[in-house]
C-alpha cells in the first residue's frame, strides 16, 4: 500500500533528521532563562553552575567551580544539547530542579524530553488513590485482552489446568510476535526461551501492575496489544494521559531521535481508514499485516529500533 511505504519513509526521514529534537529547543531556552536568572554569559559557564548546584541538591556538598570535573561539566552539556540523557529518572528530576523549573515544566521535562510517566509507583499495595485509578484502568484492558481470544486459542496458549490470567504473559508475547517482519525470523517457540526468563517474568508482572518506572515505548506497546482490534488514535492518546504519559504526537522523537510517535499515529490513522466496519478480526489481521510491512522497512533502513513492538526478550535480547 502506498500510504504504508509513505508513512515509512517520514518516519525514517524523521528519525535520522539533523534537526534537533523540539523537546531539546525547548530544554535550551530554559537553559538560557536559568543562566540570565544566576547571572551567567557563557554556556560552558552554566553547564558548571548547574552541575554545582546538581550535587548541593544530591549530597548538600558546595562545590566551588574550579574544583568541578571537566567530564562533569561536559556531561551537562551533553543533556543540555541533546547528545545523552540522564541515566535515570531520579538524575533527570535533580537536573530539572537544578535548572529552577516549575511544576508544568519539570512535568514536561519528564513526560516529554525524558518520555517517561509523571509519576512511579514502587508497591502494588500502595493505596494512593491515583495509583488504583491508573491500575484499574490496565487491570480492565488485561480483562477485555483475555476474553478476546477464542477459547480454542486459549487452551493452546495456557498450560494445563491453568487460567488464562496465570498466562497471560505468553498470551501476550504470541500476539506481539505477530507485529514484527521477516527480519526477525521467529516464531512463537523460539521465542518461548526467553519470554521464559525469570527477569521477564518479573518484568513483566510489575508492568501489568503498573510497578517502577515504565518506559513511554512499553506502555504505547501494551495499550495496542491489549487494545485491539478496538483502538483509535484517541483511544490511545485517552489511555495514556489518564496514565501519566504524553499523548502521541507526530512531531515528538524520543531520546536518541526515534519518530515511534509517527510511526504509531501514521498506522492508526491509515487503521482507521480502512478498517471502520470491518469484522474484528480482519482488523486485526489488517493491523498486524501493516505493522510487519512497517518493521522490515524500518530494519531495511537501519531504525528498527524505532518500532515500539520490538523488545528484548521477543528479538534475543539478553536480560539486565
Amino acid at each position: 500500500m502506498e500510504e504504508l511505504k509513505g508513512l515509512a519513509g517520514s518516519v525514517i526521514a524523521l528519525t535520522f533528521s539533523n534537526e534537533k529534537r523540539v523537546e531539546d529547543l525547548w530544554l535550551l531556552e530554559r537553559f538560557k532563562t536559568f543562566m540570565k536568572k544566576n547571572g551567567v554569559r557563557r554556556l560552558a559557564d552554566g553547564d558548571v553552575l548547574l552541575w554545582r548546584l546538581m550535587q548541593q541538591i544530591m549530597s548538600g556538598d558546595i562545590i566551588a567551580a574550579e574544583d568541578v570535573p571537566a567530564s562533569a561539566a561536559l556531561k551537562v552539556r551533553y543533556w543540555r544539547t541533546g547528545r545523552h540523557y540522564p541515566k535515570n529518572r531520579g538524575i533527570c528530576e535533580v537536573f530539572g530542579k537544578a535548572l529552577g523549573l516549575d511544576k508544568n515544566e519539570m512535568n514536561y521535562l519528564i513526560t516529554a524530553w525524558f518520555n517517561r510517566s509523571d509519576k512511579v509507583f514502587d508497591n502494588a499495595e500502595d493505596t494512593d488513590p491515583e495509583y488504583l485509578r491508573r491500575r484499574a484502568i490496565l487491570k480492565q484492558l488485561q480483562k477485555e485482552f483475555l476474553d478476546k481470544q477464542f477459547p480454542e486459542d486459549l487452551i493452546d496458549m495456557c498450560a494445563p489446568g491453568t487460567l488464562p490470567q496465570e498466562n497471560l504473559r505468553f498470551i501476550y508475547c504470541r500476539h506481539a510476535v505477530k507485529y514484527l517482519g521477516n527480519s526477525v525470523q521467529l516464531d512463537f517457540n523460539d521465542s518461548l526461551s526467553h519470554m521464559l526468563t525469570r527477569g521477564y517474568d518479573f518484568q513483566f508482572g510489575r508492568e501489568m501492575k503498573l510497578i517502577g518506572d515504565i518506559s513511554r515505548n512499553a506502555m504505547i506497546r501494551h495499550l495496542l496489544i491489549l487494545g485491539m482490534p478496538f483502538v483509535s488514535v484517541s483511544r490511545v492518546n485517552g489511555w495514556l494521559e489518564a496514565l501519566g504519559y504524553m499523548p502521541l504526537c507526530k512531531k515528538h522523537r524520543q531520546p536518541g531521535g526515534a519518530a515511534s510517535d509517527l510511526l504509531i499515529e501514521g498506522l492508526l490513522e491509515i487503521y482507521e481508514k480502512e478498517c471502520t466496519g470491518k469484522e474484528p478480526a480482519a482488523c486485526t489481521e489488517w493491523f498486524s499485516s501493516a505493522a510487519r510491512q512497517m518493521d522490515d522497512a524500518l530494519d531495511a533502513a537501519g531504525c528498527a529500533f524505532v518500532n515500539p513492538f520490538r523488545f528484548k526478550h521477543i528479538i534475543g535480547g539478553k536480560d539486565v
